[in-house]
């Protein structure tokens, strides 16, 4: 497929991303590079996507790429607050900010900023790239935010920052939604002040998981380790509910306490395991909004699963990782653009008239799979440029032949 302008159906997606740009040269690069992140089968590198631009060479894209004249990550930060938008947030309505990190394997040696890091899903270690990643959560839609590659001390220099700094300047950065509450979910390796008080100071709310080795106080006052205390106080104080889960209905245990945790202050804790568990597997969900009980406590750190999806999504099958370039501009524009890709596929994938139908802001959305949508957007590119193409006939009977032969020629491709 042959494009040689944006198309129809992305327009109103990339119109606004034009003054950022500053030229017409960048702005139609801009396009036909995600244009072909989407359009191509194979992982997004920049072999595969010069080809499929019909440019002579590779080195015109990665000419592009690092490009210190655009911002790919502001880019990233309009379109999430566009999308954002159009899913008409009201006051009093809760927008989840999810953070977390992926560790991304790489095989050369000559790339900026490569580590030595622990692959939690290969359990061994390998070398490559952290990327600390922040998406937003509104009724039920992931719109990836901002992605920070995280620099070693002995490349970074003086503009070191530890991920849990970097992660509390992303809550920093969290641009203003007014009369929108921000509840900020992360894992037990980002519950730390750092984070905590930069939540503190903007004003939201926060979500963790608490490590088995960290030092709580009680309500009267005793010292205790939380690995120590947890199963004890869940057999005491435990109740059998049955609460929503993210694959649906399941039994749970729980119990709640308030505690002063170690270098937190006070939180409200709640304890939950499946009853059929060992009681060394409880979880320990700990939160600063102390009014909510357990079961919303429990309800709300479950949306943190939705950056598992995220991850799964701009990994599996848009090629996060899937980068050959050596500069460190070239990497992180590669990141942003991957989530712009993704972005492209939300806006195309959302309801014309659902988002902004008469509906409360609170009704959640149900999206089709990633993969549905990007077909589908395929499709409409493709039936787009049979339209163009047959309109150029001019007779009747031979551009219905024409429509015919190309789709069916689409169809076997």
């Amino acid at each position: 497929m042959i494009l040689t302008r944006c198309p129809r159906c992305l327009q109103a997606f990339f119109a606004p991303l034009r003054h950022l740009l500053g030229t017409a040269a960048r702005y139609r690069h801009l396009w036909a590079v995600v244009v072909a992140w989407l359009l191509n089968p194979r992982a997004p590198k920049l072999l595969h996507l010069a080809a499929r631009r019909g440019q002579r060479h590779r080195t015109v894209l990665g000419w592009f790429l690092g490009r210190d004249d655009w911002d790919a990550a502001d880019l990233l930060d309009v379109q999430a607050l566009r999308l954002l938008r159009r899913l008409r947030p009201g006051p009093g309505d809760i927008l989840y900010l999810l953070l977390d990190d992926t560790r991304i394997a790489k095989r050369g040696k000559k790339m900026a900023h490569l580590s030595k890091l622990w692959d939690h899903k290969q359990q061994r270690f390998v070398t490559g790239h952290l990327v600390v990643t922040a998406a937003w959560l509104f009724r039920g839609v992931v719109i990836p935010w901002q992605f920070v590659l995280w620099r070693p001390k002995d490349s970074a220099g003086p503009r070191y920052r530890k991920t849990t700094q970097i992660a509390a300047d992303l809550v920093g950065a969290m641009p203003d939604i007014p009369g929108v509450r921000v509840r900020v979910l992360f894992d037990a390796f980002y519950l730390c002040p750092a984070v905590t008080n930069a939540c503190r100071e903007r004003g939201f709310t926060w979500f963790s998981v608490a490590a088995s080795n960290r030092t709580l106080r009680t309500a009267r006052g005793a010292k205790r380790k939380l690995a120590d205390w947890r199963a004890g106080y869940l057999r005491q104080c435990g109740r059998r509910v049955r609460l929503r889960r993210a694959r649906g209905w399941a039994w749970m245990r729980i119990a709640d306490a308030a505690v002063r945790l170690s270098r937190i202050g006070a939180v409200r804790l709640v304890l939950s395991k499946r009853p059929t568990d060992p009681w060394k597997k409880t979880l320990a969900v700990v939160t600063n909004e102390t009014r909510l009980g357990g079961r919303e406590i429990l309800a709300a750190y479950e949306q943190r699963w939705w950056i598992e999806v995220l991850f799964k999504e701009l990994r599996g099958t848009l090629g996060l990782g899937a980068y050959q370039v050596l500069d460190e501009q070239k990497i992180v524009n590669h990141l942003h653009l991957c989530g712009l890709a993704h972005q492209v596929l939300t806006h195309h994938g959302l309801p014309a008239g659902g988002a902004q139908a008469t509906t409360t802001s609170t009704e959640r959305l149900s999206l089709p799979p990633l993969s549905q949508r990007l077909t589908s957007l395929r499709e409409t590119l493709r039936q787009e440029r049979v339209t163009e193409l047959v309109k150029r006939t001019r007779h009747a009977q031979a551009r219905r032949r024409l429509k015919k032969l190309l789709q069916e020629f689409a169809t076997a491709a």
